[in-house]
């Protein structure tokens, strides 16, 4: 391998080694790989290929919890030396090096790329706990298809905040939001892509309900509770989590039924009318996204075309169309706004 990559390549692995973490970002594997060697990232950089940094090695120094490091193949390959580990091996635990993510380039001239944002996902802080128990010495950031992670292990929230505030939510005195994740991951486990996309819809629905009504009790009480500000979008993903796992299941509970006519819709909406006034969520403002959800499942799914399906939950042509089997939970459900928008945009 080494006399493909040219008289200007790396011939040889760095003196220490450094064991990725499964999903962590390009950019927080070459900075903890850099500083275990004694490396500025800067002049760690200098040996992977071409790129642009930063004049300042204050702010290059600041890149893994910021944005994300691309390579092109012929990057990958110095890499691979620089680590003593093969493509194929930091392919599988850093995503950013797939080969949907290799920057286009001259094959033969090693190159790398830091832009301003991430090219698809979050970086988010990895469980510090975790993080001990692998000896990794120092902060570790992984790609995240949402701006947050749950470990249950731990029982540590952290999203991809950046700014005042706690790096990490401690969960011990948040006992639903822990359930919630639970209940998500059983959906997931249970019912594969329709799950984890039956839990984004309301998800969605959520946080279509907390943009208009932040100040509903029991979301204010959990955001001082984990020392956050109620009102900051930051906070939101983790107030919401308990409501939008019941609502999942209560939207499970819909498509199983399949009972889609006017007056199958009208009692599962009353159903999921009385949870809201037991959460506090205004009925009367909340019920416009639910309607918006019922209308795009209210068609049944096709019939299964193979009889190996016949046990899978398949999902209404209205939400297929618009929701994505991968990404972020706005982007695998079928109601389409994002948070952080205003009330008025959505």
């Amino acid at each position: 391998m080494l006399d493909d990559l040219g008289v200007y390549g790396p011939r040889r692995a760095l003196p220490l080694r450094v064991a990725p973490v499964a999903g962590e970002s390009t950019g927080s594997f070459v900075n903890r790989l850099a500083h275990a060697n004694g490396l500025s990232l800067a002049a760690f950089l200098d040996r992977v290929g071409q790129g642009e940094a930063s004049a300042d090695p204050g702010r290059v120094e600041r890149y893994p919890q910021c944005t994300e490091m691309y390579v092109n193949e012929a990057g990958l390959r110095y890499l691979s030396v620089l680590a003593d580990r093969s493509p194929g091996l930091l392919q599988q635990d850093l995503p950013s090096l797939g080969a949907d993510r290799l920057l286009a380039g001259r094959e033969e001239a090693a190159e790398w790329s830091w832009p301003w944002e991430p090219v698809s996902g979050h970086l988010v802080r990895y469980c510090p706990l975790c993080g001990d128990a692998l000896d990794v010495g120092e902060p570790v950031w992984v790609m995240s298809p949402d701006s947050w992670q749950v470990c249950l292990r731990h029982g540590y929230w952290s999203d991809d905040f950046r700014g005042r505030g706690p790096d990490f939510v401690r969960l011990a005195e948040l006992s639903e939001t822990v359930t919630a994740h639970g209940v998500r991951q059983h959906l997931a486990a249970r019912w594969g892509a329709a799950g984890e996309e039956l839990f984004a819809d309301a998800f969605q629905v959520a946080v279509h309900w907390w943009t208009r009504m932040p100040d509903t009790v029991c979301w204010v009480q959990r955001a001082w509770t984990a020392g956050l500000d109620a009102r900051e979008v930051r906070a939101a993903p983790l107030v919401i989590y308990p409501e939008a796992a019941q609502l999942a299941g209560g939207m499970l509970d819909f498509e199983r039924a399949g009972q889609r006519d006017t007056a199958g819709r009208s009692r599962w909406l009353a159903g999921v009318e009385q949870l809201m006034v037991r959460w506090g969520v205004d009925v009367a403002e909340g019920r416009q996204p639910l309607l918006v959800w019922l209308g795009r499942h209210r068609m049944e799914a096709p019939a299964p075309s193979h009889p190996a399906d016949r046990h899978r939950l398949a999902l209404p042509p209205g939400h297929d169309r618009i929701a994505s089997r991968a990404g972020s939970v706005s982007q695998r459900s079928c109601l389409t706004w994002q948070l952080g928008m205003t009330a008025a945009e959505m």
